[in-house]
């Protein structure tokens, strides 16, 4: 009898630790994928504040070289893979171009001429124009399901550039457009991107490509900076929170908490926090830029949201049917672009990619795994918590 109250008094110091542990990093999984949401739900509002005293041409040249200057060290302390090609530089140098050097640029230039909101709800679409991208590559039509979630979107952002502008303050048609471009050039770099990520780990190609587009970007970058010294001598402590905030924290800290957290804590678990980047969005440019959301507004974000989520989860669908049936591409162990591009939407970044249908097969077996464990362990932890009580009862009496 003393032999197994001993036993089971033991049993629960080895099965509490690992369910702590457990607990503690799928809540630190989460953490970092949300906090990576809101770093970059933030932009249009910060990239908004930072216009107040500076232009948008000289915000995106900051953003993408000070990102660029970040990311060095950790080149040099991770030391990622460089790509081994010079059809895989390529794709780097045009993820580079497109996703981390054209798009603040244009992402800034654009969002000093229109709204915080407006420009969230266009960023929103960008899976669209990625995954479109890649099925053209990919020559494969998607599914009707995508081509519906797609049309609803696009109506939500046709209404958003045509009548949205009457009602909210500071929104341009120009602006939209402007904005617009540079989330079709993220797309296509997105695509790139894609592309390299089959042969090279996410990461060290995002970590590539931010420092070589701030690399290339810092002697036009200096300058600008020398020819408009004067703005820089009265700015105040707002605008420099928002530029390392845009620098750092979007460029730098969220494309890194993002990858960090996919491939952690699994693709089908952590994509859909996403899906709350516009709503996020819009609660910024309500309370930090005193933007008034409209009927019409609200009713614009429904559409693009909603189209939004519908075409990636009949996309995502797909593309889980087609990883399940076997194919010369897929027995030589290469992916299709669009597989690929979806997999790492509706973030417009290059997570870590992994198909739909073994995430699902590992989470499951996991689980199984889980569930037995509890069965074996929960008797013996309900008695030594027994024991325990008793024995603490006859202490006190």
């Amino acid at each position: 009898m003393g032999s197994t109250s001993v036993e089971i008094a033991a049993a629960p110091v080895a099965v509490l630790p690992r369910w702590r542990e457990l607990d503690w990093q799928s809540a630190l999984v989460f953490a970092a994928a949300g906090m990576a949401v809101v770093l970059f739900a933030l932009v249009p509002s910060t990239t908004r504040i930072a216009a107040a005293q500076l232009d948008g041409f000289s915000i995106g040249l900051i953003r993408a070289s000070g990102a660029g200057l970040a990311a060095l060290p950790l080149l040099l302390v991770l030391r990622p893979r460089a790509p081994q090609r010079p059809h895989d530089w390529a794709l780097l140098l045009f993820y580079a171009l497109g996703n981390f050097a054209g798009f603040p640029t244009l992402f800034s230039l654009g969002t000093q001429r229109t709204s915080g909101a407006h420009a969230a709800l266009i960023m929103a679409a960008m899976p669209l124009i990625a995954g479109l991208a890649a099925m053209v590559l990919d020559r494969r039509l998607p599914g009707r399901g995508w081509f519906v979630g797609a049309a609803i979107a696009l109506v939500g952002e046709a209404a958003l550039v045509t009548f949205g502008n009457a009602h909210s303050g500071g929104a341009t048609f120009a602006g939209d457009v402007i904005v617009l471009a540079g989330c079709a050039l993220s797309a296509l770099g997105i695509v790139a991107g894609a592309r390299l990520s089959a042969r090279m780990p996410p990461l060290s190609a995002a970590l590539w490509a931010i420092a070589i587009a701030g690399i290339g970007l810092a002697p036009l970058t200096f300058m600008r900076i020398a020819a408009t010294s004067h703005a820089y001598q009265h700015l105040t402590v707002t605008v420099w929170v928002a530029i390392l905030q845009i620098t750092l924290g979007a460029a730098v800290a969220a494309n890194v908490l993002w990858l960090w957290a996919v491939s952690r804590g699994g693709l089908i678990r952590i994509a859909p926090i996403q899906f709350a980047q516009p709503v996020c969005a819009l609660f910024f440019a309500s309370t930090l830029l005193d933007e008034r959301l409209t009927g019409q507004l609200l009713l614009a974000a429904a559409g693009i949201v909603f189209g939004t989520v519908t075409a990636c989860r009949a996309a995502r669908s797909n593309a889980a049917k087609q990883t399940s049936v076997p194919s010369p591409a897929a027995a030589s162990g290469k992916r299709s672009v669009a597989a690929i591009a979806f997999a790492q939407l509706p973030f417009h970044r290059a997570p870590s990619i992994v198909p739909a249908a073994n995430v699902d097969a590992v989470l499951s077996e996991r689980i199984e795994q889980v569930i037995v464990r509890c069965r074996e362990k929960f008797p013996a932890v309900l008695a030594a918590g027994a024991h325990r009580l008793v024995r603490a009862q006859v202490q006190i009496a």
